[in-house]
């Protein structure tokens, strides 16, 4: 198999996160139900649920066209986003910041693996290729190549050799839609989530997944960088 022949090579986040299988949406729906159930009980999710709905119908109210204007264009993407930030909104109006953020750090210890496993090629697909960092390498390029195309990212390779890929985001749509809607700490999750998932995803392939600092949480840029375990 070639790394082109991969699942969802070369597709972004636009195209794939909003047609999860059935399955593992389901999935995602009921464990972070669970989570929220478990914090704030059957009465406090039932207003959750309200409160999310008139947030989000505020939010549909914002000026997207900068994000818009770079290229993003997908309605189920953006109504996705939204729909997070406007949980995030209500759920800080509910419990405060502090709570809100660690209440979503559980969902995504729930989500961030069945979501990722959905969209990503398995860790045994990559090391069918032979050279699994080598095709690690050009899946990821791959996807911000068409993350850019989509106007979700924007970025530059900092690095690229036998030992590393390092790719600094300097635009980000799963940052600037809940910066646009007033809300920016609602990607802290999105971030955290990958911290979640690719250590445990890489790691058997003898990759190292390392990041200092995120959009998301104030910084300057995403500083992704891939690593190559050496022996």
């Amino acid at each position: 198999m070639k790394v082109e022949d991969l699942k969802n090579y070369g597709r972004s986040y636009a195209e794939t996160m909003p047609h999860l299988p059935k399955q593992v949406d389901k999935l995602i729906k009921k464990a972070s139900f669970r989570v929220v159930r478990k914090h704030l009980g059957m009465i406090g999710s039932l207003r959750l649920l309200m409160r999310t709905g008139w947030e989000k119908k505020q939010f549909e109210k914002v000026d997207l066209g900068s994000v818009r204007q770079r290229g993003l264009s997908s309605a189920p993407f953006i109504q996705f986003m939204l729909q997070n930030t406007a949980m995030y909104s209500a759920l800080k109006r509910m419990v405060g910041s502090e709570k809100a953020r660690t209440i979503f750090y559980e969902i995504m210890d729930n989500a961030s693996g069945p979501m990722n496993e959905a969209i990503l090629p398995s860790g045994n697909e990559m090391e069918e290729e032979g050279n699994p960092f080598q095709a690690f390498r050009d899946y990821v390029i791959a996807f911000f190549e068409a993350e850019k195309a989509d106007g979700l990212h924007d970025y530059e390779i900092a690095e690229d050799s036998d030992k590393a890929l390092a790719i600094n985001v300097t635009y980000c749509a799963f940052c600037e839609i809940p910066r646009l809607c007033g809300i920016l700490e609602a990607c802290d999750p999105t971030c955290y989530g990958d911290e979640v998932f690719f250590p445990g995803y890489l790691e058997p392939l003898g990759i190292r997944f390392v990041r200092t600092q995120t959009l998301g949480r104030g910084g300057d840029l995403c500083d992704f960088r891939f690593e190559k375990i050496q022996g």
